[in-house]
């Protein structure tokens, strides 16, 4: 079993058939009892994943990714119940607390040009602006909880835009490119809750693009110390 968790490739074709695995029973008559045990399991062989190839130089960023896995784990859990704007809401204070953790452990030492942030910049107001355009005027209470989830959202992603000349090229742009797939399932919920039930194929497209950013940026933070095996 050990092996599994060691080797990239087999790991990777563990992950993916319990993503299929979990697909299946979400859009199945056995969502409400078996999901919360395939759900679950998709971040918890993350988890162990992380745990047995990890060599974080810092025992602070170990538990950072940690606690991120595990907010993830309990934000999930909520949102398997019932399907309300209550849950998602919960949900997203927990996923909100597990991005603060990633954003610490990708926080950037070094001083920054102002220059390099500017397309980051223009990418995040056009954003937000489209976000807003759909969903502002069903938000209602959950306006001010919203912005800050999409504050937190987007400063994720500056920080993972903003690693670049910290790591190398592939831990880069394997966090970069998975914490972009996790805005693209963040904006089909958002879409989905406030503007269209039926939004974008949401039964298939929040999950895929969910289950795509963990992995990639799991792998992305195993990758910046060269740990894992692939052959």
């Amino acid at each position: 079993m050990k092996l599994i968790f060691k080797d990239v490739k087999l790991f990777t074709l563990l992950y993916f058939l319990v993503f299929i695995i979990d697909t299946f029973i979400k859009n199945s008559q056995f969502r409400f009892s078996f999901r919360y045990i395939s759900k679950t399991f998709l971040i918890l062989i993350l988890l162990l994943f992380y745990i047995v190839n990890q060599k974080e130089k810092s025992v602070f960023n170990y538990r950072l990714v940690l606690l991120a896995l595990f907010s993830f784990i309990i934000g999930d859990l909520v949102l398997v119940g019932e399907n309300t704007t209550k849950s998602f809401a919960i949900g997203g204070v927990f996923f909100g607390i597990a991005k603060a953790f990633y954003i610490v452990r990708f926080r950037n030492k070094k001083d920054f040009y102002i220059k390099n942030l500017l397309p980051f910049l223009l990418f995040c107001f056009i954003y937000m602006s489209l976000m807003m355009n759909f969903i502002y005027s069903k938000l209602g209470l959950y306006f001010i909880p919203t912005l800050i989830y999409l504050f937190v959202v987007l400063l994720l992603g500056q920080i993972a835009y903003l690693r670049k000349n910290e790591v190398n090229n592939l831990s880069y742009y394997l966090v970069l490119i998975g914490v972009l797939f996790s805005m693209a399932s963040d904006s089909i919920a958002f879409l989905k809750s406030f503007y269209d039930s039926s939004f974008f194929y949401h039964k298939y497209t929040i999950m895929l693009f969910y289950s795509l950013s963990q992995y990639l940026i799991v792998l992305g933070i195993l990758k910046e110390n060269n740990t894992l095996v692939t052959s």
